[in-house]
């Protein structure tokens, strides 16, 4: 008879839970929620994809167009693909997630076209640049005599000689171990 009388206490008692959807704030600063990517700054790397131990961000390329989907369901929200991410791309939600019924209800597709990174030019020396002059001016006429058909004329040389060249400054070393 003891169940009839716990059954009688959890009636008397009233709801323990509570009932959904739960309108709960999460108060932890380190909350790990939701993740989502900024399309505009995002150059589809795929690093977040290769490091997600669950395989919950997936990259597809074709050409420069990818598509970056995302799947709650089996995220395990640790964070290494924001920690990966070098564009800085990627954040975690501080809020919960809505609810949802159906397998892949929450998953994210976004379909973009890559952005290749932009590489700053390198300053050539100016000593490198005058050394490099007469080569490039030669082989330019090598070319433009092969391209005129004018076989009865040799070609100038590729490549001139040393004396042609500036001298390169010579830089001493001021740097003095003791």
């Amino acid at each position: 008879m003891n169940i009839f009388r716990l059954i009688f206490e959890n009636l008397r008692r009233g709801k323990a839970s509570f009932i959904l959807p739960h309108k709960h704030e999460c108060t932890s600063s380190q909350y790990r929620g939701l993740v989502r990517n900024d399309p505009d700054r995002c150059i589809g790397c795929g690093m977040c994809a290769y490091v997600c131990p669950t395989a919950a961000i997936e990259v597809k390329r074709s050409g420069d167009n990818y598509s970056w989907s995302y799947d709650p369901g089996k995220c395990t929200f640790c964070g290494r693909c924001i920690d990966r991410c070098k564009p800085h791309t990627l954040g975690m939600e501080s809020k919960l997630p809505p609810l949802y019924s159906t397998q892949g209800g929450l998953k994210e597709i976004l379909n973009m076209v890559r952005k290749r990174p932009v590489r700053p030019a390198v300053a050539v020396p100016a000593v490198a640049k005058a050394a490099a002059e007469p080569v490039v001016k030669a082989a330019a006429e090598a070319v433009t005599a092969q391209v005129a058909g004018s076989a009865a004329e040799p070609a100038a040389p590729a490549v001139p000689s040393a004396q042609a060249l500036p001298a390169a400054p010579v830089v001493e070393n001021t740097n003095q171990t003791v």
